[in-house]
Parts: C-alpha cells; structure tokens; sequence
C-alpha cells in the first residue's frame, strides 16, 4: 500500500511552482527559498522537478535559492518538437535568463547533466553558470545507441503509480519512499514522445570533449564503475579533458546511476563541500 502524501514528501518545505515561458514552449518549474545564490537544477529522462524534493530544500538551507525546470516533456512543462541536446539546453538557458538567473549554479543528472554541460559550455550560456554539477551525466548518444536503450526507459512512461511501483520497490530496495513517490507522479506525467526524442531525434553527440569549454568550476559526479551510464572510454575522455584548477571529477563508489536517491546520505556531502570551496 503507498500511503504517502504530498506534504509528507515536501522534506519539511514546500516548493512553490510556477510557469516561464522560453520562447514558444512553456516550462514549469519549483522554486524553494527567497534569496540567497541563485541554484538550477535539471533532472534526468522519465523524471520531474519533484525529484529534487529533498536535495533543493537542503541546498536552500545552506544558502541557495533553488530552482528546478519540469523539463521539456515532463511533469507540466510543454513538449518541444526540436529534440537536440544544444535545443533543449536552449530552453533551459531562457528559461533562466526570464527568471533572472545570471550567474547561477547549475546541477544536472543524466539528461539533466548533458543539458547543463551543453548551456555551459555554448558561448550564450556562460554568462549564466557560475559552477556545474554533471551527475553521471548522459555524455553520448546517437539514434542507434538510442534505439537499444529506448524500450526499458518507456517503460511505465504514462501509467499510473500501482501500475510502476512494484517494480521499482523491487529494483531499487535502498531508496527513500518519497522517491518512489514523485518517480510514479513522474513517470505518470511524463510523455513518451519526449522519451523517444532523447533517444531518437537529439542528434548524435559526444560531450566528453565539452568538459574543455566550461570556463567555471565544474564537478564530474560519477556513479560506481559497475553501474554508471558512461562508457569507460567516454569517461576517460572527459577526465583527460577537465580543465587543471577548474575541473574535477569524483568516482562515489556504492552508488548507482540514480545516486542522488538511494545514495543522497553518501553523495550531499561529496556536493556541499565542493559547492562551499572558494
């Protein structure tokens, strides 16, 4: 029986939501927090903003004003019909600009993490990120690599959460209820074409290279070997290429691709240290 509620999976601070328009497509996203530095956070495929439903509140207590988009596709933002990863860190990027976000720190997981080192690395995101977080972040893909992955990352897209908890209770038996929570509402909200535009339409593209272009602090997170989406050789590639005094990155053994649930006690403080140094 899944008896949990909104408000029980608030971490003790409800976010407010809102709406902003990036160009034609109409992104929501949560804010939590009144002033401080001005934080962005970008999920990964098949989630929402709702995922950050502790990591945003714990960042707003040491400082941050954290936002985080309903990406393109998901929870209540609008779909887009232009799929490429330099569009999609486009409507991030505007989305930031209308919110007033210059200057900001950025943190993305996944798909969420090729967004964000895509703006960041692209001469007209610059001016906002002023550090980035990549969480195992997707660095890869092209429609035939696509192809192979798609059907596990559809599944459950569109349906109800008795229909998708199950499963994911099964598979992931050290994440905290309220993730289980907000990942049905997402799966729930998510669209497949936004899947199938990730996997299928972004473009084939190689951002192990992109590293080199980040002109801010930035942290590589990686899951454990046995578990990380990035290939070895990609991944190798990406370290060669992290800027000396700039980048960093850090191998958190124990955690899987989805770290930030099942492993947030080991990974927060790896993420609030490094977020704190000068």
């Amino acid at each position: 029986m899944f008896n949990t509620n909104t408000t029980d999976c608030d971490a003790g601070t409800p976010p407010r939501r809102d709406y902003v328009q990036a160009g034609s497509t109409r992104l929501s996203y949560l804010e939590w927090g009144e002033g401080g530095r001005p934080l962005m956070l970008l999920h990964g495929i098949t989630s929402s903003a709702r995922g950050w439903w502790r990591t945003a509140p714990a960042l707003m207590a040491r400082g941050y004003h954290a936002y985080a988009l309903d990406m393109p596709g998901h929870g209540e933002s609008d779909e887009t019909d232009d799929h490429r990863i330099e569009n999609i860190a486009a409507l991030a990027g505007a989305a930031m600009r209308a919110l007033g976000l210059e200057g900001a720190a950025v943190i993305g997981h996944s798909w969420g993490g090729a967004t964000a080192l895509a703006l960041a690395s692209a001469d007209e995101g610059r001016s906002l990120t002023d550090r980035v977080v990549l969480i195992d972040p997707a660095l890869r893909m092209n429609p035939e690599r696509g192809e192979s992955r798609l059907p596990s990352y559809l599944e459950g897209v569109g349906l109800p959460p008795e229909a998708t908890l199950p499963a994911l209770r099964a598979a992931n038996p050290d994440w905290h209820e309220c993730d289980f929570f907000w990942k049905g509402e997402a799966l729930q909200q998510c669209r497949a074409e936004a899947v199938r535009g990730l996997f299928l339409r972004s473009g084939d593209w190689d951002l192990a290279l992109r590293v080199a272009q980040v002109e801010v602090p930035l942290l590589l997170m990686v899951a454990d070997p046995q578990y990380t989406v990035i290939a070895p050789e990609t991944l190798a590639a990406a370290e060669r290429a992290l800027r000396p005094g700039l980048g960093r990155m850090v191998m958190v053994t124990g955690t899987n691709h989805n770290m930030l649930r099942g492993g947030f006690a080991r990974v927060m403080p790896i993420l609030t240290a490094w977020l704190n140094e000068k």
